[in-house]
């Protein structure tokens, strides 16, 4: 997780950036297998590639009030959350992924555009959920927020 300087005026309520993630190549730990086990018939080298791109053509980034999902290499596309706006987190972790420290982090919101956002093959999914979450709750009680004006949307 990493703290950097905020997004936002510099004030009290400044925007900070809470974690900047990728994926991890080991993320994708069925795709990395199939495409090592078929590298002799040159077919794995087209898979390996593509799980290459596909880590590094995202991005997760938390800020102290939004969740911003980033997708692309050369286009790019931008998803964002209001952390006020997200009803659970949860992690999933496969066999595989246990084993590569790896897994899947799924957000579900109110937010009509975004309504689920799956973090894919990112490392350490617990500690990022559990930063997600903190950061839910620390933004809903300084906006005086509860669960319950939430339900309705």
């Amino acid at each position: 997780m990493t703290r950097n300087a905020p997004v936002g005026p510099d004030d009290s309520s400044a925007e900070w950036v809470v974690f900047d993630v990728t994926p991890s190549i080991l993320g994708f730990p069925g795709e990395v297998l199939l495409g090592v086990l078929l590298l002799i018939v040159l077919i794995g080298l087209f898979i390996l590639l593509r799980v290459v791109v596909r880590a590094f053509s995202l991005r997760y980034r938390l800020t102290t009030e939004r969740l911003f999902i980033q997708r692309g290499l050369i286009a790019r596309h931008v998803d964002e959350v209001e952390l006020f706006r997200i009803k659970d987190v949860a992690y999933d972790q496969g066999i595989l992924q246990r084993l590569t420290g790896t897994g899947t982090v799924t957000v579900l919101s109110t937010d009509d555009t975004t309504p689920q956002v799956r973090l894919v093959g990112v490392r350490e999914p617990d500690r990022l959920k559990e930063a997600l979450r903190k950061h839910v709750r620390a933004i809903r009680k300084r906006e005086r927020m509860h669960a319950a004006e939430l339900i309705a949307s």
